[in-house]
């Protein structure tokens, strides 16, 4: 049997179905393969636009006395007051233990609202590698109202890397260390005007959209496809050498 013979099985009916079976199977793959890439696509696009509205500017927290309510996203504008800081000890950020510095935020009308600035490293603070102190200057913050929670009787205060520590945001005990009026709420910070040295205090970042590696599964899917054409040509090679010359 001549060469171009030993291929002319090919073209019967059951393996013709083969042919069209192969091709459909990696359109197929390949199809689920660029609808992952999409959906990557729509993911970080989701993403950053709940960065950005973290960072957009939000309504004056106004005087005291009228704060809004809890969770209602505020701006405030004033200068730190580094003496007047405290930690919220034992919190954790991606499995690692650290604090977060809650810090005197002073406004222009002589009353202050406390301002949680972010996490930082437990190692950093105890050993006092980098204590995070706030900015200087003017600063303007921007994130939700929470509030106070005053200390109960088996809380503890203790202090670390020069600061007080507390259990929970007790600005009562906080308003013992500074002159001036605390607000009775604080602000939990999702944006600053400051830069940050090293990302720190890290601030809360919004969840993603959804948790798939959608990246991931496109190139399995784009293997997938592969399968088919590799291995279909490679079966019909090996029948085709099965055929009596």
């Amino acid at each position: 049997m001549t060469r171009s013979g030993r291929w002319r099985f090919l073209l019967q009916p059951k393996w013709i179905a083969g042919h069209l079976l192969v091709i459909l199977l990696s359109a197929l793959f390949v199809a689920l393969g660029v609808w992952q890439l999409h959906r990557n696509d729509e993911k970080h696009e989701k993403d950053a636009a709940a960065k950005a509205a973290y960072a957009a500017p939000a309504p004056e927290l106004g005087p005291a006395g009228s704060e809004p309510a809890s969770d209602t996203r505020v701006q405030a504008t004033g200068r730190y007051d580094a003496a007047g800081e405290a930690l919220l000890r034992n919190r954790v950020r991606n499995g690692e233990g650290g604090y977060e510095i809650l810090s005197p935020l002073v406004l222009g009308d002589g009353t202050a609202v406390v301002v949680n600035r972010g996490w930082v490293p437990r190692n950093d603070i105890d050993r006092e590698i980098n204590t995070c102190p706030p900015p200087t200057g003017t600063v303007t913050v921007r994130g939700p109202i929470a509030e106070a929670r005053p200390l109960e009787p088996q809380d503890t205060v203790s202090t670390a890397g020069g600061r007080t520590t507390l259990p929970r945001a007790a600005l009562d005990r906080m308003q013992q260390d500074v002159a001036y009026r605390l607000r009775d709420v604080y602000v939990v910070a999702q944006h600053e005007s400051a830069a940050r040295t090293n990302g720190l205090p890290a601030l809360p970042t919004p969840p993603p959209s959804d948790d798939v590696n959608h990246l991931e599964y496109a190139f399995q899917w784009f293997a997938f496809a592969l399968i088919p054409l590799i291995g279909w040509p490679i079966v019909l090679f090996r029948v085709s050498r099965r055929k009596p010359s």
